[in-house]
């Protein structure tokens, strides 16, 4: 987790020096922020999706915010973050429920599933 909050970091402290240089070299740009440009807001949101737990519950519970607050690019980035988060990878998903378990790779059979879908079709938060 610290690795994918430092790399954020990174990512947004470098698309900031980029949205900088491109409007040196085109002044004719908006003045809007040069942190929450496009690109730097699809970066926020892709990663709060892929990191999932708390850091996905407060980009969600940031997103409810009333949007006329927010710059267009973050409200658009939050809107994202409202619809969902990536999925849990299928090979962690497989070890969790082995660990649960305890059956190693015989757990659905053990377990009586004829059939197991590896990809969510839906979700829900524990809050719910």
């Amino acid at each position: 987790r610290a690795l994918g909050f430092a790399s954020l970091g990174f990512g947004l402290a470098l698309g900031t020096v980029a949205e900088a240089a491109s409007r040196v070299l085109s002044p004719s740009k908006e003045s809007s922020s040069l942190v929450l440009n496009d690109v730097n807001s699809d970066r926020l949101a892709s990663t709060l999706c892929r990191m999932r737990g708390a850091a996905l519950k407060l980009g969600q519970m940031l997103s409810i915010q009333d949007e006329t607050l927010l710059p267009p690019a973050l409200a658009k980035a939050l809107q994202q973050v409202r619809k969902g988060a990536d999925a849990m990878p299928i090979s962690q998903l497989q070890q969790q429920l082995q660990s649960q378990y305890n059956d190693g790779d015989n757990w659905k059979e053990s377990r009586g599933f004829v059939s197991f879908e590896d990809r969510p079709f839906a979700a829900a938060s524990i809050g719910q």
